[in-house]
Formats: C-alpha cells, structure tokens, sequence
C-alpha cells in the first residue's frame, strides 16, 4: 500500500521535534544506535512512488536537505528541473540522477 506524504505535517513534526530537543536536552546525548532508530522512526518518509514529478519541497524532503539549497543547485545547473510559473517540479529522473552523482545508491525504491 503506498502512502501520500503530506510535507505540511512533516514540516510541522520536524518543528515539534527541534522544540522538544531544545526542552530536553538529554534527549539529544542517544548512543548511535539508539538515535539511528529514532532518526528511523521520525524520518522515515514513505513516497507515492507513482509519482513521476515532485514539488521543490517534496524533493528536499526526499533528499533530506532544505528547499533553498535545491534551488542553488537549480540556478547553479547541478539540478535539473522546470519552471512552471513561479514554482519548480523537478522529475524523478533527474533526482535519481543527482542523487547518484552526489554518491548515493538506490532512491526511491527503484533499481
């Protein structure tokens, strides 16, 4: 079964999760094991895999890096992606394509 993301609530999560670090502190002293599976839990972000485009923000999510650095790589040519008015839809191709040349494997559940 595959699910939506909904990156307004993931947005929101991150945020309650940034405040609850500042609350509590020794929440952010975990061994590595056990801050891994927290990062598991949390973060782990299951995409519409049908999709064939993505907003700027749902690839960053995708990418875990912050919209505007995306957009640096847009104007800086390392990233590839329409402008359809005054936003960006950036295809499925052409993250998997970044995501490879920046190191990485497998994106997307694809082979």
């Amino acid at each position: 079964m595959k699910k939506v993301v909904n990156i307004e609530m993931l947005r929101q999560a991150r945020e309650n999760l940034k405040k609850i670090a500042r609350d509590h502190p020794e929440l952010t002293n975990l061994s590595g094991e056990a801050a891994q599976r927290l990062r598991e839990g949390v973060f782990n972000v299951t995409v519409d895999e049908s999709k064939s485009t993505f907003s700027l923000e749902e690839a960053a999510e995708i990418l875990g890096v912050h919209s505007e650095t995306l957009r640096r790589w847009i104007k800086a040519g390392k990233l590839e992606a329409a402008k359809t008015g005054k936003q960006y839809r950036i295809s499925r191709i052409d993250l998997q394509t970044l995501w490879k040349t920046m190191g990485g494997g497998t994106l997307l559940g694809d082979k």
